[in-house]
């Protein structure tokens, strides 16, 4: 998939964050500097270093999906691939496929699982959510996404997960969203309005999914939350990386800060959902 063919101004300007997020990390390696995971974290004990919460919540996410060994598996918005790298260590499956709609993340995940001769089990594609090009109507077992659906068209994606997944497959989320009294948000703005609100996903995704759990684990999220922002100000302030790629840290760092602030205020929720594609759906 090219630029081209991602139409929506909003999702081509992730596109373009991403990649140099990408190419930032990779310029820094040589010097030691590695940054595995870009989500927040989920805290299960207080002595976890950062990297160690990082991991915890992709675990939370794939025990959550109860794989099983042949199970096929779709991951959307993988990052670097550490997380499918952590998955392949830790859980059987039969087959899993990534799907990222930063093209220098699709590179680098595919040479890396490559490197570890995992290229038979794990394979990743340049696609956009709601799209998932070459994934067949009920093929998919376990459908995950951790910390990237507030990027997606929501209505589009939950139709196009139903499709896909098998009945009785089921879609596990680690989410962020907003309270719903900040419903008039998503009036505005594009981003706001993926970003949704707990109320309006929820009617959104039952059109197509049942609902099997909800977790709220916001008090265990904001804490690498908080973190998140001095580590990001921290890579912001390396000298290698370039003006553009500095420019897009200090963006993540400040929505990351206002999140933190959000669910401080109790005005943004982090839940760890699964929903479920019945047999009739």
């Amino acid at each position: 998939m090219t630029d081209s063919q991602i139409t929506s101004t909003v999702t081509r300007a992730i596109a373009v964050q991403y990649d140099e997020f990408q190419a930032s990390l990779e310029s820094l390696e040589p010097l030691g500097v590695q940054q595995k995971y870009l989500n927040y974290g989920f805290r299960s004990a207080r002595d976890q270093s950062y990297e160690e919460t990082q991991v915890q919540l992709c675990l939370q996410v794939f025990r959550a999906a109860e794989i099983d060994p042949a199970d096929v598996l779709v991951d959307v918005g993988f990052g670097s691939g550490e997380q499918s790298l952590l998955l392949s260590s830790k859980f059987e499956f039969k087959q899993y496929t990534g799907f990222n709609i930063s093209a220098n993340q699709v590179r680098y995940a595919t040479h890396r699982a490559a490197e570890r001769g995992l290229s038979y089990k794990l394979s990743y594609t340049h696609g956009e959510a709601e799209a998932l090009p070459g994934i067949a109507d009920e093929s998919v077992d376990k459908l995950m996404s951790i910390e990237c659906a507030f990027y997606f068209d929501r209505p589009r994606f939950y139709a196009r997960a139903a499709e896909v997944l098998k009945p009785g497959g089921r879609v596990v989320l680690a989410d962020i969203a907003l309270c719903n009294a900040l419903g008039f948000l998503s009036r505005g703005r594009e981003d706001f309005r993926r970003m949704g609100t707990t109320g309006s996903n929820r009617r959104d995704w039952e059109k197509h999914l049942v609902t099997k759990s909800i977790r709220d684990i916001n008090s265990e999220t904001r804490p690498g939350v908080q973190s998140t922002v001095f580590r990001i100000i921290k890579l912001a302030s390396l000298a290698r990386i370039t003006g553009k790629q500095r420019r897009e840290w200090w963006k993540m760092a400040f929505y990351t800060q206002l999140l933190a602030i959000g669910q401080l205020l109790g005005m943004v929720r982090y839940e760890l959902i699964v929903l479920e594609k019945g047999a009739a759906t």
